[in-house]
């Protein structure tokens, strides 16, 4: 009989940075309401909302995706 597991993670650097922001109650919970509806984390709606900004303005252009 096994009495525990070892369990291995593989994991990949990140070159995303940390950053901490203040937004509107009503903004957080609009963010909520979409985590719990569409399952979306908030910090992955949130880099969506800042990369079509920036797009939209011409700051940052969208990645390229790869062709298969």
């Amino acid at each position: 009989m096994v009495q525990g597991a070892i369990q291995c993670y593989s994991v990949t650097p990140s070159t995303k940075k940390q950053s901490n922001f203040r937004i509107d109650p009503e903004v957080m919970e609009g963010l909520q309401s979409i985590k719990e509806r569409d399952g979306i984390p908030l910090s992955e709606q949130v880099r969506r909302a800042l990369r079509a900004w920036l797009d939209s303005k011409g700051v940052v252009k969208k990645k390229p995706t790869k062709s298969k």
